[in-house]
């Protein structure tokens, strides 16, 4: 699309063609808004030099595109992905070339904004419809909701008073994983911002509920979304690595392990990733993965389940992790999950979870094992 390349002092300018390019095929609206808002940013950013450039190059491709020609077709197989080399070398690593290409491109849409309805979803959509709110129910949760068009939450009927919640797909599969049951003594780890854990009160009320987190702003998050919801847990603010530190010593029935990631299944939620992630990250992560899972493994009745949770599509942080746990835990057993969503994760006859991968118009990224004591 350029005769010459950019220099590499003005690399911002590389950045908002890129950022302008996702925008005109990922965003749900005429390519001539998200190329004025490109040109607008170069000004804002102190580059009024570069905006006849963005604005020429912005629209050949979106010429392109409307003609059915892919702009990036003549650039490497990342480029065409929309994704950093390393990330997309470990894509191609676990999935294969095609595969990573079509995760690329389901993290360059822009995403669906999905409710969580804790009453009945056909009675809420119908509400949703008398406000004038357009909404489809969504393929696998039978508690979702998503909006032809997002909007501020205030403007959702009943969200005030917790009748439903902003939550994507992929995250309210985790009540039916955790096979609630009233009475039962659950522990949310790693639980902020607290959806997860207002879905499981909402779910099952009569479950006694306790939802840790290490950082104290965050907690307080998880109680204005139980305020909202008008439900009780008991929450504490701790390092889930380390339970010694605040747990009274009652085992738990069920513990969800949702544990801190690459979040790299979110992507086009958080497009920021791409440039702040590095591959140095992964071992960290793992590492404090493992020492997470060991650590809450202790806190776990026998005949309980813990289900762990990632928003990653990195094998190593999902089934090559649970793996390694299955080897330094005898008393543990992976159950397979029989799901219409995304990909089981086996080694021969074991299994160790199911993978989800990012769909235009539908869930995120998300990887769930559900891990048994005996």
């Amino acid at each position: 699309m350029l005769e010459r390349p950019i220099p590499a002092k003005s690399a911002i300018i590389s950045l908002l063609i890129l950022v302008g390019l996702e925008r005109i095929l990922g965003a749900r609206r005429e390519a001539s808004r998200s190329v004025n808002a490109t040109v607008q940013a170069a000004r804002e950013l102190g580059h009024p030099w570069a905006t006849g450039l963005l604005n020429a190059v912005l629209r050949r491709a979106a010429r392109q595109m409307a003609e059915g020609v892919d702009p990036f077709a003549q650039s490497n197989a990342a480029t065409v992905a929309r994704l950093p080399d390393w990330l997309f070398a470990l894509l191609q690593q676990d999935w294969g070339d095609a595969k990573a290409v079509e995760i690329g491109a389901a993290l360059a849409t822009h995403p669906p904004m999905t409710l969580r309805v804790a009453g009945s979803r056909a009675g809420y959509i119908e509400s949703l419809s008398a406000a004038a709110i357009e909404a489809i129910p969504t393929a696998y949760s039978s508690r979702g909701v998503n909006l032809v068009q997002p909007l501020e939450v205030d403007r959702l009927p009943g969200f005030a008073e917790g009748q439903v919640s902003v939550q994507d797909e992929a995250a309210q599969w985790v009540v039916d994983l955790l096979a609630l049951a009233p009475g039962l003594e659950v522990l949310d780890a790693c639980s902020a911002p607290g959806g997860k854990t207002l879905a499981i009160l909402q779910h099952e009320p009569q479950c006694r509920v306790t939802a840790v987190d290490i950082d104290t702003l965050r907690m307080a998050r998880v109680q204005e979304n139980l305020e909202r919801g008008r439900a009780l847990a008991r929450l504490i603010v701790g390092d889930a690595g380390t339970p010694e530190l605040w747990w009274d010593g009652v085992l738990f029935d069920r513990i969800l392990a949702d544990v801190p990631c690459s979040a790299t299944g979110v992507i086009r939620r958080h497009p920021d990733i791409k440039r702040l992630r590095r591959r140095d990250d992964l071992p960290v992560l793992v590492a404090r993965q493992r020492v997470i899972m060991d650590a809450l493994w202790g806190l776990l009745r026998v005949g309980g389940r813990m289900v762990y949770a990632t928003c990653s599509i990195l094998d190593q942080e999902n089934s090559a992790q649970v793996a390694a746990f299955l080897a330094r835990h005898s008393d543990a057993k992976a159950c397979p999950i029989e799901a219409a969503w995304g990909q089981s994760m086996r080694a021969g006859d074991l299994a160790l979870g199911r993978q989800a991968f990012p769909e235009a118009q539908g869930h995120d990224g998300f990887f769930y094992a559900v891990l048994e004591k005996h």
